[in-house]
């Protein structure tokens, strides 16, 4: 699946209904890694960056899962988990204190 270029769409927290816009950009690095930028605000005016690296957990026409996980400051461990298709990106994150989803589709 090729899944380079630019996704936009939105972040919701599960636990505190916060939620905000979400772009990300694509990169395979390898056949089992992509690299990806995520840019986005939270309370509408904070803006964040995080640039993590996707592991490629299953793969096949049309269709990948990715997953990962990443020790943040102040959040401790961050796991996310996608399905990516032709439709869209959609994600689910947890960390200690929060859990929510990512939906993207490609711009």
């Amino acid at each position: 699946m090729e899944l380079s270029g630019t996704w936009n769409g939105n972040w919701k927290s599960c636990k505190s209904g916060h939620h905000g816009k979400l772009n990300a950009h694509f990169c395979r690095l390898d056949e089992t890694h992509v690299q990806a930028k995520f840019t986005g605000s939270f309370a509408k005016v904070i803006p964040f960056r995080y640039r993590p690296v996707l592991t490629i957990a299953h793969e096949e026409p049309g269709l990948m899962i990715l997953e990962g996980n990443k020790k943040l400051p102040l959040v401790g461990n961050f796991y996310y988990s996608a399905i990516v298709s032709e439709a869209g990106f959609s994600a689910t994150y947890r960390s200690r204190r929060d859990h929510g989803v990512w939906q993207m589709s490609r711009r």
